[in-house]
């Protein structure tokens, strides 16, 4: 398993509104990526999958994979 991020993310937090952002965080099928392969504290990744949760409710991301 290859991380996204070799070292520390520079993101001081995630916004909803940016989607392009968020996009690198979600898998081919539309599942948010572990832990394990971000590479994100426990805090970064509840409030990373807040702000992917959020952004799928207006339809700036797909809830499912075409």
């Amino acid at each position: 398993m290859a991380k996204i991020f070799k070292n520390k993310t520079e993101v001081p937090y995630f916004n909803y509104k940016d989607y392009k952002n968020l996009q690198r965080y979600i898998n081919i099928y539309g599942q948010i990526e572990s832990r394990k392969k971000t590479g994100l504290t426990e805090t970064q990744q509840r409030r990373l999958s807040v702000a992917i949760k959020r952004a799928r409710h207006l339809a700036l991301l797909p809830f499912v994979a075409k």
